[in-house]
């Protein structure tokens, strides 16, 4: 029905359009038509060929058309009946979006042709009610403060009606609200708007969202609204106080809690939100600070937990009051009241008091000696006030009660520090309450050690291997000794006890570090001249008195191999091939030739085994790889070649095994020719002497025969006229102490009142000898008397003054560590790097004292010492100034002086050896199979080789050192494993199968030469190797020149023989002068027998005959004597010139009595006349028993 109305509506609006389009268009000439929008598709407008006057049948002919809007056709003229039409759906808004504009109107061009003539066309769109109210979003969103004022008013978006005039926005209605109510107003334009008022005040804890259905209403008929959902969200305003659960809380509380336990925890709620509901809890001003400092209190969740440690004993109740804050802007708050009551415990522990305390005890304190006093007590009364002690078992200690509560520690057993060093003693005190407590207290008592430990070494025989060829300095091992003793007690002194060999001192041989045992080698040994030493290592202690103990040491040299196999048979001349016959017709098994070589090594390092290294036809020749015969495996064919090619090598069993070759060229006769041995007619005498260069090894070799022959004839006469040891004279009783330093004493008790005089001059050395340590002044002579050990002398015994003042002279000559540095060096050092410190010492004093390094030149191949190493002239380091190679320069031999600054200067040097040591720097380089350019080594092998058959060989060499040059070779590629196979050792390529027809014709292999440094250098070698179904020459053919004459060329015989007659000739000139020396030698002078008395020399180092040495004066001892560690007496310093010692020899237990006249004990301040010496001699030997006068010596 209400489609039918419009329709009846639209062609009323149709019909009075068109009497107003034909008024206008009388007036105007513009045909103007009005329609609404929205009409249907194919609605008619008008009949315009009756409006325009046209003939309905000519509108196609003259082609009558509408022009388009914007490239879209809304009306269209129908050609048949001259009817405008509607083409396409009108919307006005569209067309016209501007609300402004009270009318739309599109206008047309219609264009006929034949004539041409335009018409004006108006079509006025009429606006219907067709688009509701609409608002631009669905949902509103307002954020309201609960504290807003009523008649709050806000702002809302208004609604969207495209429409105009009556079928635009009318009216709003909101839904039904106690809160909120709306204000409609119009604006200048004509639209509506509308503003949200609060009529209410809002409360967030009562309804904190609010939810409200704005309505817009046009005014068309029918007319269309459009809603939107306004959200109100009431934002909160800090106005609820927190609050707890309760006002009031009390707790019971255990005294000791743990330190962190949480007593309670608190909780206040407040209805805000946000942070108005954020509560920080506080305590309040009333509660005490010890409160505040027993207990702590989490602001944040109100959590009570123990802070300090509470006692039932100072505190019994706990009141706080406690603030519960929220952080709104005007922040409110509530408080409640907390009291805690402590419950009583057992927590008061027992004390231990230590009142007197031994730290340091000696191990050989006595048994029940007092080492600590202790005292307990505790604090709690009752059951819980009694207090039980102990220490821990096991301990060499005991408690005693000597009074109420307190305590003595003793010593209960032998204490023996070696065992326990150190105790640690723990009191324990215990409780009787409940719970029972306790507590401890340590004390440690440390043991002082004495010296009662005798030094072990951890064996009681060392064995020592040691490869010969060694380099002298080598460490050999470290001969450890422990000593279970403490500080001076247990630092032990290493030396070898002198034992001497063919002539030769052990320390010749060998040193040992006298601080930490290590024994170093100081020569090469050869094993082919000493296989083994045997000697003692003796350690002693520091201690008083010094405990000792010794070790036997075995030596025994390695043998190494290095002596290479030397061939003896066949004999070739300068290395030439060895040329053969045999006949052809030989028999299968019959010997060719024997290969013999011997080796110098020891017996498993001689062992001998012989290979063939080329063997043109393995299937006529065998070896017999233990005696070296050469036999036929077959006869001879006609197929076989004339001539035969063997080499040989003849390997030890050394590891890694040295080989010598020998070739041997065979040549097969028809006719029969002699046999084996008969071919080998003239001796091996007449062979050595076939030519020149055997003739000159023959004569050196028989000019060393007679040398050596020489030798030892010369050494069996030197042995035979050794010079029988004079006569001495018996010992006297006073001798004249030489002062020169190092004199040796005869073996004595030395014996002296003044201990200072002693200290001075003399020394007791190790082993019970005395010798002087110091110059004596010039000019003065002392008198040392010699009687038994325990003699003793009166206070009324003379002694000369005690009190002497010594200026320091430059007599002593620095002296180095060492005698020898052996220093190595790692090649391709850095110039300038430091080699080493050689540092001297001398004991003198200021000038005398400062010593000045420097280098002695000596000139290497044109080239200066110091060019090469530079030394610090104050500190003694040395540097080196270049970088080192030791394929170039293996050693440096040169010397270091060391001056002091006294006038005038002295001085001394040292011998220093820089050696070189080899880095691996070199790679191997491969000298066979030669390539030209490093370019692919062509091979060619036959196809029907045997298995086992040699390939090819790859030798290469190292220029490093000897470990660095070892040369393993592996396969890098090979195109066939199962078909060739590599000797990793000799670099021999072998055939492990027979070829077959399935083979490649080219196999290609790719050899690498590895070093045996770290990190490893390498080189490789391609060889292409072809097939070839004719039999080719043999490997050996190919390589017509022996590799011995190679190497043993003529050139190099010569200076061979040349150098072996020269030191021949050296060895000669050597001998004959030796012998020459030891006949020049002076016979010993007969001396006089010797006197009780006698003068010692001035010399240091003079020997005193082996008696027993007394002295009034101890000083005079001191100042010039020192006893050796072999219980002989040196002067150790010079004597004064013109100054004579007498010193007095007796017999061991002889005493003396006060008003003994010793002249010992006088000094000499000038020269007696010698009858004067005489008279006192007499009678000092006849206080002692002696009526007949000795003898003096004066030296």
């Amino acid at each position: 029905m209400e489609n039918l109305k419009k329709t009846h509506q639209r062609k009323r609006y149709v019909e009075a359009f068109f009497i107003f389009s034909s008024l206008l268009q009388s007036a105007f000439c513009v045909t103007h038509y009005s329609i609404p929008e929205e009409m249907e598709i194919g609605s008619v407008v008008a009949n315009l060929a009756a409006e325009l006057n046209l003939d309905v049948n000519t509108l196609s002919r003259r082609k009558m058309r509408l022009d388009n809007i914007a490239n879209k056709k809304y009306l269209d003229i129908n050609k048949e009946t001259g009817e405008l039409f509607i083409f396409e759906r009108i919307d006005r808004e569209y067309l016209c979006s501007s609300k402004s504009a009270t009318t739309c109107v599109l206008k047309l061009d219609a264009t006929i042709e034949n004539p041409i003539r335009i018409f004006n066309i108006e079509v006025e769109i009429l606006d219907i009610n067709d688009n509701a109210p609409h608002f631009r979003r669905d949902t509103t969103h307002l954020d309201i403060s609960e504290a807003t004022p009523v008649g709050e008013r806000f702002s809302l978006n208004n609604a969207v009606d495209p429409d105009i005039g009556s079928n635009s926005i009318k009216t709003y209605y909101l839904s039904e609200s106690e809160h909120f109510n709306i204000e409609i107003q119009t604006g200048r334009d004509g639209s509506k708007f509308t503003d949200l008022i609060l009529k209410k005040s809002l409360d967030r804890e009562e309804q904190n969202v609010h939810t409200l259905i704005l309505t817009a209403v046009d005014g068309g008929v029918p007319a269309r609204s459009g809603t939107v959902s306004i959200v109100v969200r009431v934002l909160d305003t800090n106005d609820n106080a927190p609050q707890f659960d309760e006002e009031s809380y009390t707790i019971n509380l255990s005294e000791n809690s743990p330190i962190g336990s949480l007593v309670m925890k608190l909780n206040a709620s407040d209805l805000d939100e946000s942070s108005n509901s954020e509560i920080t809890y506080l305590f309040s001003l009333y509660t005490s600070e010890k409160t505040q400092q027993t207990f702590t209190l989490n602001h944040d969740n109100g959590e009570i937990r123990v802070k300090d440690m509470v006692n039932y004993e100072d505190f019994k109740i706990y009141d706080m009051e406690i603030i519960a804050r929220d952080k709104g802007t005007n922040s409110l708050s509530g408080q409640c009241k907390l009291t805690i009551l402590i419950t009583d415990m057992n927590d008061n522990h027992p004390e231990i008091s230590v009142k007197s305390f031994q730290s340091t005890l000696k191990e050989n304190v006595e048994v029940n000696t007092i080492i600590a006093v202790v005292s307990v007590s505790d604090k709690d009364s009752g059951n819980n006030g009694v207090v039980d002690i102990r220490i821990n078992d096991n301990l060499p200690f005991a408690l005693r009660e000597s009074s109420d509560n307190y305590y003595e520690v003793v010593v209960s057993k032998p204490l023996d520090r070696e065992k326990v060093p150190e105790y640690d003693i723990t009191f324990t005190v215990t409780d009787r309450g409940t719970p029972q407590l306790s507590d401890n207290e340590t004390i440690t008592v440390e043991l002082l050690d004495i010296n009662d430990n005798v030094p072990r070494f951890n064996q009681t025989f060392y064995t020592i291997p040691v490869m010969e060829n060694n380099a002298p300095g080598a460490l050999l091992a470290s001969l450890t000794a422990l000593d279970p003793d403490l500080h001076e007690n247990q630092y032990l002194v290493y030396f070898i006890i002198e034992k001497d060999i063919a002539n030769t001192s052990m320390s010749m041989l060998f040193s040992i570090n006298p601080e930490n045992g290590n024994l170093y080698a100081l020569k090469t040994f050869d094993y082919e001249i000493e296989k083994e030493f045997l000697f003692h290592i003796e350690a002693r202690d520091s201690g008083v008195p010094p405990l000792s103990s010794n070790v036997t040491v075995h030596i025994i040299i390695m043998d190494q191999n290095d002596n290479t196999p030397v061939i003896v048979s066949p004999w070739r001349a300068h290395g030439t091939v060895v040329e053969e016959k045999i006949p052809r017709n030989t028999d299968k098994g019959s010997l060719v030739a024997k290969v013999i070589a011997i080796d110098t090594d020891s017996v498993h390092n001689s062992r001998i085994s012989y290979q063939f290294l080329v063997n043109t036809d393995t299937t006529l020749f065998s070896l017999d790889q233990y005696n070296g015969e050469i036999r036929t495996m077959r006869m001879f064919s006609y197929r076989d070649a004339r001539y035969q090619r063997l080499i040989v090598i003849a390997k030890d069993n050394g590891e890694p095994a040295l080989s010598a070759t020998v070739t041997i060229k065979l040549s097969t006769v028809e006719t029969a020719l002699k046999s084996y041995s008969d071919v080998t007619e003239v001796h091996l005498e007449y062979d050595i002497f076939s030519d020149f260069y055997n003739l000159y090894l023959v004569i050196g070799l028989g000019s060393v025969s007679f040398l050596l022959l020489i030798t030892i004839l010369v050494t069996i006469v030197l042995k035979c006229q050794k010079p029988n040891p004079s006569k001495a004279a018996p010992p006297s009783r006073n001798s004249v102490i030489s002062s020169e330093r190092n004199s040796t004493f005869a073996d004595s008790t030395l014996v002296s009142n003044d201990a200072y005089w002693y200290s001075m001059f003399l020394e007791q050395t190790r082993k019970g000898k005395l010798v002087v340590r110091q110059p004596a002044p010039k000019g003065a002579r002392y008198v040392v008397s010699s009687l038994p050990r325990g003699t003793g002398l009166t206070d009324t015994s003379d002694s000369a003054a005690s009190t002497l003042q010594l200026l320091d002279v430059n007599d002593n000559v620095p002296q180095f560590s060492q005698t020898f540095y052996t220093i190595p060096v790692i090649e391709n050092n850095a110039p300038g790097a430091l080699l080493a410190s050689l540092t001297a010492l001398d004991p003198d004093l200021h000038e005398n004292q400062y010593l000045v390094y420097f280098i002695i030149e000596k000139d290497i191949a044109n080239t200066s010492m110091s060019m090469l190493f530079s030394i610090n002239p104050e500190n003694g380091n040395l540097y080196a100034l270049k970088t080192f190679d030791y394929e170039i320069e293996k050693e440096f031999l040169f010397h270091i002086e060391a001056r002091d600054s006294g006038v005038p200067p002295l001085s001394s040097n040292v011998t220093v050896h820089i050696i070189i040591m080899d880095q691996n720097d070199n790679n191997p380089v491969i000298v066979s199979p030669w390539r030209a350019h490093g370019s692919v080594v062509d091979e060619k092998i036959p196809r029907n080789t045997d298995k086992g058959s040699l390939v090819s060989k790859v030798i290469a060499i190292d220029t490093d050192s000897v470990h660095n040059s070892r040369i393993t070779y592996q396969f890098l590629l090979n195109t066939d494993t199962t078909l060739f196979s590599l000797d990793q050792y000799n670099g021999e390529i072998r055939t492990m199968r027979m070829f077959s027809y399935r083979d490649a014709r080219h196999q290609r292999l790719v050899v690498i030469a590895k070093d045996n440094g770290e990190p490893a250098l390498s080189a490789t070698v391609t060889i292409k190797l072809s097939t070839v179904e004719t039999a080719l020459k043999s490997y050996s053919d190919m390589t017509e020149v022996p590799l011995e004459y190679d190497i043993f060329s003529d050139f190099y015989n010569l200076y061979l023989v040349m150098g072996l007659g020269s030191v021949s000739f050296l060895l000669l000139i050597t001998i004959l002068v030796t012998i020459v020396l030891k006949c020049q030698k002076p016979k010993p002078s007969k001396a006089a027998p010797p006197s009780r008395n006698s003068v010692i020399s001035s010399e240091r180092n003079s020997t005193f005959a082996d008696s027993t040495l007394v002295s009034n004066d101890a000083y005079w001892y001191s100042m010039f004597l020192e006893q050796t560690r072999k219980g002989k007496l040196v002067v150790r310093q010079p004597a004064p010139k013109g100054a004579r010692y007498v010193v007095s020899s007796l017999p061991r237990g002889t005493g003396l009595t006060d008003t003994s006249d010793s002249a010992a004990s006088t000094l000499q301040e000038k020269v007696l006349k010698s009858r004067v010496r005489a008279a006192m001699t007499v009678r000092h030997e006849m206080h002692f028993g002696n009526t007949k006068p000795r003898d003096q010596k004066y030296i």
